[in-house]
């Protein structure tokens, strides 16, 4: 674990090469760059923390190759760009945290396909567009986080099927 140290510089794209890496945590450090796309190689892995950071850049699609992960947190960063619809294929995804960025566009509706969620965090972006109301069939949700974005229009009522959610945070 390198989680909160004082590590500078890059994550080198070499990382791809550590296929049987099962966990990553380089969170709380002071990286720059982008997320390495290489990250997609690493398809052992259960989670990817990258958070509070000084990456820029968009998410790469090849993150998508990480079927099994269960939590990926890129919060707290300076990405920009849309929300890949691609993350649909992280079939195991539990937690997807991207707070705390610049990110733009529409909420995917394929968000939806991703039934395992317990944790879907995209508060304090530059989202826009309605909330999908394909987010209702994510029955898993316990914490929605969707405030502080450029999100309009009237709440879809499939949020009601959401009868385990304890959390919902759509305000700012």
């Amino acid at each position: 674990l390198m989680h909160t140290n004082q590590l500078e510089g890059t994550i080198p794209t070499e990382i791809g090469q550590l296929t049987e890496l099962t966990e990553l945590d380089v969170g709380i450090n002071e990286l720059t760059g982008t997320v390495p796309k290489e990250l997609g190689e690493l398809t052992a892995l259960s989670y990817l923390f990258v958070f509070s950071n000084k990456l820029n850049g968009t998410i790469p699609i090849e993150l998508s190759r990480l079927t099994g992960l269960g939590e990926l947190w890129l919060y707290d960063n300076d990405l920009t760009g849309t929300i890949p619809s691609e993350l649909v294929k992280m079939s195991a995804l539990a937690s997807l945290a991207l707070l705390e960025n610049a990110l733009t566009g529409t909420l995917p509706t394929q968000l939806g396909q991703l039934t395992m969620l317990t944790d879907l965090v995209l508060s304090n972006n530059n989202l826009n567009g309605t909330v999908p109301t394909e987010l209702g069939q994510l029955t898993s949700l316990l914490g929605l986080y969707l405030g502080e974005n450029a999100l309009t229009g009237t709440l879809p009522t499939e949020l009601g099927q959401l009868s385990s959610l304890q959390e919902f945070q759509a305000n700012g």
